[in-house]
C-alpha cells in the first residue's frame, strides 16, 4: 500500500495513512456506485498520492482529519 514511503514515515505514521485512506476510499466509492474497476485503479493511485502529500504537508497525526482533508480535494462526481 504506501510501501514505496517507508523511509519517510515511521511505521505508526504508515498505519495513520492506511487508516485515513481505507476510511477516505469507501467513502468515495459510496459517493458514487458506478465506480468500479475502469477508473477505479487510477483514482486510488492519486488519491494515495493526495494523501501523502497532506501528510508531508500537514503531519500524520490524526486519520479522520487526514481523511477529512483528502475528502475536500476530492471534486463530486
Amino acid at each position: 500500500m504506501f510501501r514505496s514511503i517507508r523511509h519517510k514515515f515511521d511505521p505508526l505514521d504508515l498505519e495513520i495513512l492506511e487508516r485515513a485512506f481505507v476510511t477516505a476510499w469507501q467513502a468515495v466509492k459510496e459517493r458514487d456506485c458506478r465506480l468500479k474497476s475502469d477508473g477505479a485503479h487510477e483514482l486510488e493511485a492519486l488519491l494515495r498520492r493526495e494523501l501523502i502529500e497532506i501528510a508531508s504537508l500537514h503531519g500524520v497525526s490524526d486519520p479522520e482529519t487526514l481523511q477529512d482533508l483528502l475528502l475536500a480535494r476530492v471534486p463530486p462526481f
